[in-house]
């Protein structure tokens, strides 16, 4: 009989095998002292019936240890050993491997003391825990120990990371993931709305002859929403123009580039080199390159930001705000605070 039962999915053998290994040269637990079944010497026989010797072995070991990946959890198999071991009391050591959570022994054995297994200062504690057993070890110097447990630290990592991941969910977790997704979907229909209708008031201010109009048009932009909303809207429109995958630094570049206050481009950055190549910048001298197209929309989203500004609307919206918020486009500082440039 095996005084040691490592309980262990069929997708971990890998990680089976690097431990059974570890039992033997670093610990010195016996090699017919140990059963894993994907190991070979330490598994079935040929010919003989695979239920019947399995919950043989089972019976009266010393030790049984889980190994509990994620694989570990989904295997029925895995579950009956883990509750076979439950059922009859035996001494039990849980191996939390990651991402596994320590939550999920407590939820499968009760309080039982578990290792984490990328934690390796326990592996004294684990060798500690091995000897304790009775199990008759065969003898193994402090330095055979030091050479092991390093060796196990550069190996177990490796085989860890090459573990077979969660191909399963809970019905609850699914039910959460559905609700997130839906209110997703929500925002991005609200948000997708709220852009239309800026595009919208960006062209007819765009057409707008005089302040007269400029100021009809806030007001039927507005309407039941405030001039806040407008001025959001706006700004939306400018944040959803920027090309795509640009630093900050180079939009606070562009946008002060609008207003003439673009300061020498440090072209060691590798964020403006990426958007000379884009044609974001001309290759000449490093001016803006407004009339392409990636930049056009975010030309007239401006454009809009100012003519609001500029409007008695504009006016009478800033004179509800806080003193300390910037309200003046052509200062860094209001692209600071209103878009975090």
């Amino acid at each position: 009989m095996s005084a040691v039962f490592i309980s262990h999915a069929v997708a971990d053998e890998a990680l089976a095998t690097l431990f059974t290994d570890f039992l033997k040269e670093a610990i010195g637990v016996p090699s017919d002292a140990i059963f894993c079944s994907s190991v070979p010497g330490h598994g079935i026989p040929l010919t003989v019936d695979f239920n019947a010797y399995m919950k043989d072995r089972i019976q009266n070991p010393k030790l049984v240890i889980l190994l509990m990946t994620p694989s570990y959890l989904e295997s029925p198999f895995c579950m009956m050993e883990l509750g076979a071991a439950w059922a009859k009391s035996h001494r039990t050591l849980p191996i939390v491997v990651p991402p596994v959570a320590f939550s999920t022994v407590t939820k499968t054995l009760g309080l039982v003391q578990a290792w984490d297994i990328t934690n390796h200062a326990g592996l004294v504690e684990f060798r500690a825990a091995v000897r304790d057993t009775g199990i008759n070890l065969e003898n193994r110097t402090e330095q055979d120990w030091d050479r092991k447990r390093t060796e196990w630290r550069q190996r177990s990592k490796k085989t860890i990371d090459k573990l077979k991941g969660v191909t399963s969910v809970s019905m609850s977790e699914h039910e959460v993931v559905l609700a997130e997704l839906d209110q997703v979907k929500a925002d991005a229909r609200d948000l997708e709305s709220q852009l239309d209708t800026a595009s919208e008031t960006i062209e007819k201010l765009k057409n707008a002859k005089d302040a007269v109009e400029v100021k009809a048009i806030m007001r039927e932009t507005s309407g039941d929403n405030g001039l806040e909303d407008t001025f959001n809207q706006l700004l939306a429109e400018v944040k959803a123009s920027f090309p795509k995958d640009t630093s900050n630094a180079v939009r606070r570049h562009i946008v002060m580039d609008h207003y003439g206050k673009a300061a020498k481009i440090d072209w060691n950055n590798s964020d403006f080199q990426d958007a000379l190549e884009r044609n974001l910048f001309a290759l000449d001298d490093g001016a803006v390159v407004w009339s392409g197209q990636k930049l056009s929309r975010l030309g007239k989203a401006l454009s809009a930001i100012d003519k609001f500004l500029d409007s008695s609307d504009g006016a009478e919206f800033v004179g509800m705000q806080e003193d300390d918020v910037p309200f003046e486009a052509d200062d860094r500082d209001f692209w600071k605070h209103h878009l975090n440039l």
